[in-house]
């Protein structure tokens, strides 16, 4: 052929854009046997018929023309595995279906199953498993765990995968802080700060000129991490930041340390709105009375406190006032001014003119610093009225094990024919229980037992049941399997069978993955 393949190809490239009827298309002159089947070509009389099987003769002898490369040294192979695959056939049917269609909820369990067995994945399944890693960012984790040496090796020769070879976790620590995203330096940071708390304050006050007030925020509230005295002067600093997102984080940050100076001033102005009462209401157990400022002062501004109400804000002048001052004060602080328990001081607060303001400013200090005792207080004492909050926004920040008596009374409330409870609970449940992780077997029973009054009414809950199954108590799975699809003669059907039909595999994938880890301490021949 004569000619470069590029000079070729651009022959063809107009009449190809534009079409034969707009533009004449003229066969390239190539010699020899090639050359005389192309002039052959462009006699026919249909042209574009002509132009496509020219393109596609070139095509053929550019591919015949193409020369491989010589390597200059030998190709490098993958290190010997340290640990056995899976070598149950009917474990892998499920696992290569988990890889490719179920949620990435069983998929990670599934794969946490498998390295608590001291077990990685067949050499069969790992383009399957590199592929749902590159498609789930959730599920890469567990997936480098059981990866094995030629996991990671495979991984390295495609650059969708190269996330498997783990080298970015292995990268030092200022490479993955420059070039990492936004999520993996915060949680850099985060990690940072619990090992060495004033090398990650340095290092964010050092880039945190040079970044947009998004990143600053977020990075900023990673300081609630072995948060001290020491941050006080960062976080005075950042009180001043052009972005209010940040302002707002850096006074709700001071507000966590009792001596910082912002802290100090406003106790010292909330002192001034408590009186301890000497009245008859005191020897009844109302011992603290509260009254609002009744104006605002010259020296609020400075701390962040605004005199002016804001438009369309529900409370009243004095009460935003109130407010915005209690927002200030960390909440151990009333326990030990008052002696009052969360539980009282919020019945104390319920009983007065100014609950709104009081019940909002503590859920703006218990969002920031998770106290157990004050979010049983709210839950206890929900001021439903005067908050526009949910309480699973406080119920959020429970424990898993705090939430369940809450998701207990909640199912055993619901009432019949409204599935709002039922499925409110199963989205906490979702969203509280991270891969691996289930509910007790008391609250699972009872879900199980609610579930049929309400599956018929909410498309929700149908369409989340293979995720549910997910968090019950590995104890509830076998009865689940054990359901009969069809009801014997005579009979009449249980009220799960015919919903659990459509998620029996992920059922029965997790029940098998579950039995896994009983067999880590065998011996490498006796494992599945």
């Amino acid at each position: 052929m004569n000619g470069s393949p590029q000079a070729l190809w651009q022959g063809l490239l107009p009449a190809a854009m534009v079409g034969t009827e707009k533009m004449a298309f003229t066969a390239p002159g190539v010699g020899g046997a090639v050359g005389e089947l192309l002039a052959q070509i462009g006699q026919q009389a249909e042209a574009s018929r002509a132009l496509l099987q020219t393109a596609g003769v070139l095509a053929i002898c550019e591919r015949a023309g193409q020369q491989g490369q010589t390597r200059a040294a030998p190709a490098d192979v993958a290190a010997a595995e340290t640990e056995p695959a899976l070598a149950s056939n009917a474990l892998q049917i499920s696992l290569r279906w988990a890889l490719v269609e179920a949620q990435p909820r069983l998929l990670v369990e599934m794969l946490q199953c498998l390295k608590a067995a001291g077990l990685r994945l067949p050499t069969g399944l790992l383009a399957l498993a590199l592929e749902a890693g590159q498609r789930s960012v959730a599920v890469r984790p567990a997936l480098l765990n059981v990866l094995g040496e030629r996991g990671r090796w495979l991984a390295g020769k495609n650059r969708y995968w190269r996330y498997g070879t783990g080298t970015a976790a292995l990268a030092p620590l200022e490479t993955r802080w420059s070039e990492g995203s936004l999520a993996q330096r915060v949680e850099l940071l985060r990690e940072e700060r619990q090992v060495d708390a004033a090398s990650a304050r340095e290092r964010l006050k050092t880039a945190l000129p040079d970044l947009p007030a998004k990143e600053r925020a977020e990075l900023a509230a990673v300081l609630i991490e072995g948060l001290s005295m020491q941050d006080e002067a960062l976080l005075a600093g950042l009180c001043k930041d052009r972005g209010g997102e940040v302002r707002q984080i850096a006074r709700a940050l001071l507000a966590q340390l009792p001596e910082s100076a912002q802290t100090q001033r406003a106790i010292a102005r909330l002192q001034a709105c408590l009186e301890k009462q000497s009245t008859l209401k005191s020897l009844l157990g109302a011992k603290w009375k509260i009254n609002p400022p009744e104006a605002a002062s010259d020296d609020w501004k400075a701390d962040g406190l605004e005199a002016e109400r804001p438009k369309g804000e529900s409370m009243g002048e004095r009460a935003w006032w109130l407010y915005q001052l209690a927002r200030q004060v960390p909440l151990a602080w009333w326990e030990q001014h008052t002696g009052m328990e969360p539980d009282a001081l919020m019945q104390w607060a319920r009983k007065g003119d100014w609950t709104e303001a009081l019940a909002r400013a503590w859920l703006d200090v218990l969002r920031i610093a998770p106290s157990p005792p004050w979010c049983r207080a709210f839950l206890d004492h929900w001021p439903a009225k005067l908050l526009n909050a949910s309480p699973a926004a406080v119920l959020a920040l429970l424990p898993p094990a705090g939430r369940e008596p809450y998701w207990t009374q909640m199912l055993e409330q619901a009432k019949a024919g409204k599935a709002g409870s039922v499925q409110e609970v199963t989205e906490q449940m979702l969203q509280a229980c991270a891969p691996g992780e289930h509910v007790s077997q008391a609250l699972s029973v009872l879900l199980l037992d609610k579930l049929p009054l309400y599956l018929k009414q909410s498309y929700y809950l149908r369409s989340a049941l293979a995720d549910v199954c997910c968090v019950l108590h590995p104890a509830t799975l076998p009865g689940l399997l054990a359901l009969p699809a069809q009801p014997a003669e005579g009979t009449t059907a249980h009220p799960l069978a015919e919903a659990v039909q459509s998620s029996l595999q992920a059922i029965s994938a997790r029940h098998a993955f579950l039995t896994l880890t009983s067999f880590a301490s065998l011996p490498e021949k006796d494992r599945p």
